[in-house]
């Protein structure tokens, strides 16, 4: 009995999705037809009557796109199965995974499976996502597919995941999953032009956009925008009511309201802060599949309100709960290969393994690295940059940044992960992010530029140290980088450093003394250690070996420091590494014990990425090997 009133509940609601279908599909047609015939007239307002067969034509087309679609995509929704939809929405499968937070992912779900009666289902997490969602998708239990975002992972507990996990196995025991998959095929049938147009327009994995391919996207947006509202109004006509069911089948498996209450809560959070969207450009396809999607209006909502849901969960409407990210241990901490020279590094051969002192081992920044590396939203980038670049303990920068970031999440867990990180990893995580921002619009990088700026300026003064890092982030936020030729110039060869020309030579003294107010040794109430006069001396006898230099009087302003370097970035590519290479030894002869401290590593680093030059083995042997 029970089977036969399952399938004809099946059966009443597949016809209701066909009729649904087939109203707004003729409602499409007429639709386009009456916007085609009103451009036609005041395109030709002279013209008598319409072409021969011209809504014949038209609706003829409009049906070929839509149901060829519906077809094509029904047939690979049939081949490929819900493990299609998720590498669609660019998921990664989950196995034998190292991740904390994924281990606990796949023991939740083996415990919802075994709560619920249902099958495990193929496990993937949405790693460009930091929203809070997840959905299933398949026709049967042998690919039955679960797919939770990332940001669920790293931002809800092991109770709140548990309640978003039972939400999609009560999706499964209830059987929606066949009309969702049709579903899903004739929303892409209906959104197919408009879904292809925004293809075009969104960006690639570096955040940059063809304008070619967006101009094209957006005239396919535009002609395709009827379609893909018929699409959303077939979601909502069908959809919204199945999660109230999925709601209580989640109570249900994990005996408890806070769970799932609390993840709502957590969603509508987001939602208020406007964090809360899924990225995939196409996210709107499979809206009726989420947890939750509310970007569009009451109407068209695939999802009944939160507040609804909230208070059919837990008997009261509850207020919106933050989200900030989780911090949880691994079980089996992962084992990496021991790199000797971390944090520190041996002066040179004539230094006897007996004469170093021993290493300090470097600290567990796995997770922190791995969080980090995980940030795919450019705010979330710029901050991290920030964060990178503060002076440990200066309040007044730590408030500064925290004001800057406002309204983002998880902001204390970046600042976190950048103070968890080792010494070692400070510049090579600056620079990598650098990297991947420095594709963003002028505008964006300009504004982090002069954010930079006030932060290291936040306390009254500027330090050397803060104003090397801000030239750093210039260099790297500007365009002179991608305008350099291929073929490099070839003057210079078989120069020495004895060889510079007097003007150069200005040059290096100027730079160089401005670096002995840190190298090897930081300078005290503006007067230079004894170490780094001496540093400076020897750097300057490899210059100019029959002068004698001292760096009283020639440490430049900051108009200077700026000409100065100009000056030595001009320089031949030949002899700029060969100064740095100076910089680099001496600075290890002059350092306690033969071992360059974290400060002047990362000091000679950020100056290696200011001069274009690659670094010594000496000093690229500092840093752990990723």
């Amino acid at each position: 009995m029970k089977f036969r009133q399952h399938q004809e509940q099946a059966q009443a609601q597949t016809f209701k999705l066909f009729a649904w279908f087939a109203v707004l599909l003729a409602g499409l047609v007429l639709a386009i037809n009456g916007l085609l015939a009103l451009a036609y007239k005041l395109l030709m307002p002279l013209s008598h009557g319409y072409p021969a067969l011209f809504f014949e034509t038209n609706s003829a087309v409009v049906l070929l796109f839509v149901l060829g679609g519906c077809v094509i995509e029904t047939q690979r929704l049939r081949e490929g199965g819900g493990q299609r939809v998720a590498h669609w929405m660019h998921g990664r499968l989950v196995k034998d995974p190292d991740d904390a937070l994924e281990k606990r992912l796949l023991n939740v779900v083996d415990e919802m499976a075994m709560a619920s009666g249902q099958t495990v289902p193929h496990v993937y997490v949405l790693t460009r996502e930091d929203a809070i969602n997840a959905f299933v998708a398949g026709w049967s239990p042998e690919d039955y597919t679960l797919c939770v975002t990332r940001g669920a992972l790293d931002r809800l507990t092991r109770a709140e995941l548990q309640g978003l996990v039972a939400h999609e196995f009560g999706h499964l025991k209830e059987e929606d999953l066949p009309l969702a998959m049709r579903l899903l095929a004739l929303v892409w049938g209906l959104s197919l032009v408009h879904g292809y147009g925004q293809t075009l327009m969104s960006p690639d994995d570096n955040g940059h956009v063809n304008p070619v391919r967006w101009l094209i996207g957006i005239v396919f947006s535009v002609v395709g925008w009827m379609g893909w509202g018929a699409g959303r109004l077939l979601q909502a006509a069908v959809a919204r009511q199945r999660e109230f069911l999925a709601d209580a089948n989640a109570i249900q498996f994990t005996r408890t309201r806070d769970g799932l209450g609390n993840v709502l809560r957590k969603i509508w959070f987001d939602q208020k802060m406007m964090a809360g969207q899924m990225r995939h450009p196409q996210a709107d396809m499979v809206a009726s599949l989420l947890l939750h999607q509310s970007k569009l209006s009451r109407c068209m909502a695939t999802h009944p309100r939160l507040p609804e849901r909230i208070r059919r969960i837990c008997g009261a409407v509850l207020g919106p709960m933050p989200a900030p990210l989780l911090r949880l241990e691994k079980a089996e901490p992962r084992r990496h290969p021991t790199v000797a020279p971390e944090g520190v590094m041996l002066a040179a051969a004539t230094t006897s393994p007996s004469q170093a002192p021993p290493l300090p081992a470097p600290p567990d920044d796995t997770d922190c690295i791995g969080r980090l590396r995980r940030l795919a939203g450019p705010r979330e980038k710029r901050m991290a940059v920030l964060a990178l670049m503060m002076s440990a303990g200066n309040r007044d920068e730590h408030k500064l940044w925290l004001r800057l970031a406002e309204g983002l999440t998880h902001a204390q867990q970046i600042l976190d992960d950048v103070q968890g990180l080792s010494a070692g990893r400070l510049v090579p995580e600056f620079e990598r992010l650098c990297k991947s921002i420095a594709g963003d619009p002028i505008s964006d990088r300009r504004a982090l530029v002069e954010a930079a700026r006030d932060l290291l300026k936040a306390d009254g003064r500027v330090s050397p140290r803060d104003r090397l890092w801000w030239l750093a982030l210039r260099h790297h936020m500007s365009d002179k980088k991608n305008n350099r030729p291929f073929m490099r110039p070839v003057t210079g060869q078989g120069r020495e450093l004895a060889d510079l020309q007097e003007d150069e030579l200005a040059h290096v003294i100027a730079l160089t003394a401005y670096l002995a107010r840190f190298v090897p040794e930081v300078e005290v109430q503006g007067l230079l250690a004894a170490t780094s006069r001496a540093w400076y001396a020897r750097v300057m006898a490899r210059c100019a070996p029959s002068r004698d230099f001292k760096p009283d009087g020639l440490i430049p302003d900051a108009d200077a420091l700026m000409h100065a370097l100009a000056g030595v970035q001009e320089l031949s590519w030949m002899i700029r590494p060969v100064l740095l290479r100076a910089w680099v030894e001496e600075a290890l002869n002059h350092s306690p014990g033969g071992l360059m401290s974290h400060d002047t590593a990362n000091a000679l680093r950020l100056m290696a990425s200011l001069i274009d030059s690659p670094m010594p083995p000496a000093l690229a042997s500092h840093y752990p090997r990723d």
